[in-house]
């Protein structure tokens, strides 16, 4: 039997242990076999996939504790099963993180909310992990070009079913674009690579400028080196949102009923993720 881990999914949900799949018998059948709990009326969808292709599915609805095995056909290609947690009947209100094996290895991490901001010679980046299984670490990895290197990694206790939050600085004076990927590390040493994020070099929020500043009130002032797939907000110092615009080839902002007093025009590239904080006064 070839073990694959062990996940445990949050409260008023399944727990699942021992998942484990077989080697092919002399038939070409393989066996997956699960332990599970619930503390109420709940149901776990199993699906199976061989190249992509649906070969098995199954819905077990129970209000207790068992273990449960399936005989599945052999895959030449690569096999991919799914267990999705449900509170009632399947394809009810999701209750807990999907688990999926590839090809007879659980994915380590369901990673998600990965960003990364520039704020002047840092880059901040911040993701989340939505259950994590048999995992070592993150490896931070940076590339100007094409080439990626590691600038730092983070350590993963194990397993854990509930969502986790991870926070990586990087020193990075970079006047170019730089690319950001995690690399996610198992206990076995397998890996996969989460999505790339970029963000703009140094320097380059000092290129956004805002004409007139100070600015009359009821008039118009124009932003300039503002990329074209940008959101703008005007907001106040109470954290209250004036406008909400999105940028054009040609960027101006109306200050219309703007009373006079401080403000803080937030520009945001949508592609990049990247922030630009400019102060802005507006007087008589």
């Amino acid at each position: 039997m070839l073990a694959l881990g062990t996940a445990a999914f949050s409260q008023n949900c399944f727990e699942i242990s021992n998942f484990a799949l077989s080697s092919p018998n002399s038939s070409g059948i393989r066996t997956i076999t699960f332990n599970y709990v619930t503390d109420g009326q709940k149901s776990l969808f199993t699906e199976v996939r061989c190249n992509g292709v649906v070969t098995f599915s199954d819905c077990l609805q129970t209000n207790g504790s068992g273990s449960k095995a399936y005989s599945i056909p052999n895959c030449d290609g690569t096999l991919d099963i799914t267990l999705t947690p449900f509170t009632g009947n399947c394809g009810a209100a999701q209750c807990g993180p999907t688990v999926r094996s590839i090809n007879g290895g659980v994915v380590p991490v369901k990673l998600s909310g990965f960003s990364a901001v520039r704020s002047k010679q840092v880059v901040a980046l911040n993701w989340n992990t939505e259950f994590e299984i048999d995992a070592k670490e993150f490896i931070v990895e940076r590339a100007e070009g094409t080439d990626f290197r590691s600038v730092g990694a983070i350590n993963i206790n194990g397993n854990s079913s509930t969502k986790k939050s991870y926070s990586f600085n990087d020193k990075n004076e970079n006047v170019g674009n730089t690319y950001y990927r995690l690399k996610n590390v198992d206990l076995n040493g397998k890996f996969t690579y989460s999505q790339i994020r970029t963000v703009k070099g140094y320097g380059v929020a000092d290129d956004v400028t805002v004409f007139p500043n100070p600015a009359r009130s009821n008039s118009k002032i124009s932003l300039n080196g503002v990329a074209a797939n940008s959101s703008i907000q005007l907001i106040d110092f109470s954290g209250k949102v004036l406008r909400n615009i999105n940028s054009t080839t040609v960027n101006s902002l109306d200050l219309s009923g703007v009373k006079n007093g401080t403000y803080l025009i937030r520009i945001v590239d949508k592609a990049t993720s990247e922030i630009v904080n400019k102060k802005l006064t507006v007087t008589n």
